[in-house]
């Protein structure tokens, strides 16, 4: 009965204009219904005992992706100029130098989108990617992130003004107008080793 009523929840603030992904119906080893891997990357499905809502999560591609290919999954449903995303996510156990997760908002192309990566040195920065050249807009976010564990990230982006959340936290706030026009939303990661997303949400605001 709490089962049920919880996905009422759900589905009556998704009327209100937020969409939301938990991956939970979706058969495994495949991508999700309406979203995209860039590149050809491998993303899928997969079952997870620790995934905050059971029981599964979208895995990221364990191989180092070609170079100049861009290991990221978009949400295809949504275009906004304007909007709040948020996901939970797991860098995995494995320790490695180059692990880093993040999300993508704007995201006309694989060389013009804005990027929110974390590692698990616990660097939070936020990039602009413009014409396939990455630049930092903001380093100024550090947080404790450790391999296996889950963690929740926010962004809020209206016009020039990005403001980033690390669970329940306000970490940074910046302004950037080098990326306006709307785009699609998404996940990321960096190096050669597995990250989990679960909750993906998205509620656009224009």
């Amino acid at each position: 009965m709490l089962r049920k009523l919880a996905v009422l929840a759900v589905l009556t603030v998704a009327g209100h204009g937020a969409e939301s992904a938990n991956y939970d119906s979706v058969r495994q080893g495949q991508l999700p219904p309406q979203w995209s891997a860039v590149s050809g990357n491998k993303w899928e499905v997969r079952s997870d005992e620790t995934a905050p809502s059971q029981p599964n999560v979208l895995l990221s591609p364990a191989a180092t992706p070609a170079e100049g290919e861009s290991p990221i999954a978009l949400f295809d449903k949504v275009v906004c100029k304007d909007g709040d995303l948020s996901v939970k996510f797991r860098i995995d156990g494995s320790h490695r130098a180059d692990a880093a997760v993040g999300v993508v908002w704007r995201y006309q192309d694989a060389g013009n989108f804005y990027l929110l990566s974390m590692n698990d040195e616990g660097n939070v920065v936020l990039h602009r990617i413009r014409n396939g050249v990455s630049e930092v807009v903001s380093s100024g976010g550090r947080e404790e992130i450790r391999p296996g564990q889950w963690h929740l990230v926010k962004v809020a982006f209206r016009g020039p003004r990005i403001q980033v959340f690390f669970g329940n936290r306000s970490l940074f706030t910046a302004d950037d107008s080098g990326l306006s026009a709307p785009g699609r939303t998404g996940v990321w990661v960096s190096g050669a080793h597995v990250a989990a997303f679960d909750d993906f949400r998205v509620d656009k605001k224009g």
